[in-house]
C-alpha cells in the first residue's frame, strides 16, 4: 500500500512538473524576444528581426498642376494668383467686395457620359479654415465666355480657363476643394 501510494504520488509530481516546464517554456520563448514568436531557419537558429515602427504618414494634398479626379471630372489648377479689384471689360466689368484671387483650372471628362461642370463645384480655404464660393459673374467676365462657368463636357474633353473668388484683402487661400457637384466637399488642391 505504501509502495502504491509512492507511485502515484511520484506520477503526479512529474507529471506536475511537466506541465510547469511546458508552461515555462512557452511562456519564455514568448518573452524573450518581446512576445514575437521565432521561426528558426534552416540551420537551427532562431534569429528574429523586428520591423522598426514607422508612424502611418497622413495623405499628401496634391498641389499645383497635379490632376485630381472626382467622380467623372479630372481637375488641373493650373495656376493661382491675386487678380485685382476689379475683372473684365467695358462695359462688362464687375468691382470686388474685397479682391479677386483667380485659380486658373483646367477640366476634363473622364467618365464615360456627358457631364455639366458648374462653377459652383469648387471652392476656395484660406489658413483658418474660412470657405469661399466662387464668384460666378466675374469668372465669365473674366474668361470671356462661360466654359469654366457653365460647360457641358463630353468624354474624353476638357475645357480650361479662369475661376474667381471675391476674398477680404489680405486674406491668404491655401486650398482650393473641387467637387463633381454642389453636395459634397470633394477633393482638396493645395495652392501654396
Amino acid at each position: 500500500m505504501f509502495s502504491r501510494f509512492i507511485y502515484r504520488r511520484s506520477a503526479l509530481v512529474a507529471g506536475a512538473a511537466l506541465v510547469v516546464t511546458a508552461a515555462l517554456t512557452g511562456c519564455s520563448a514568448g518573452a524573450s524576444n518581446g512576445g514575437n514568436s521565432t521561426v528558426g531557419d534552416s540551420s537551427g537558429s532562431a534569429a528574429v528581426e523586428e520591423a522598426p515602427a514607422e508612424a502611418v504618414a497622413a495623405p499628401e494634398t496634391p498641389g499645383l498642376n497635379v490632376p485630381v479626379t472626382v467622380g467623372a471630372f479630372e481637375f488641373t489648377a493650373l495656376s493661382a494668383a491675386d487678380a485685382g479689384t476689379t475683372v473684365g471689360a467695358e462695359p462688362f466689368t464687375q468691382t470686388a467686395q474685397g479682391t479677386y484671387y483667380q485659380l486658373d483650372l483646367k477640366i476634363m471628362n473622364v467618365g464615360n457620359d456627358s457631364q455639366t461642370f458648374i462653377v459652383n463645384y469648387v471652392t476656395l480655404e484660406d489658413a483658418e479654415g474660412k470657405s469661399y464660393d466662387a464668384d460666378s459673374s466675374a469668372s465669365l467676365y473674366a474668361g470671356g465666355d462661360a466654359q469654366t462657368w457653365l460647360s457641358a463636357i463630353n468624354p474624353g474633353n476638357a475645357v480650361q480657363g479662369p475661376i474667381l473668388f471675391d476674398i477680404p484683402a489680405g486674406v491668404t487661400p491655401v486650398k482650393l476643394h473641387v467637387s463633381d457637384n454642389m453636395f459634397t466637399d470633394g477633393t482638396a488642391i493645395q495652392l501654396g
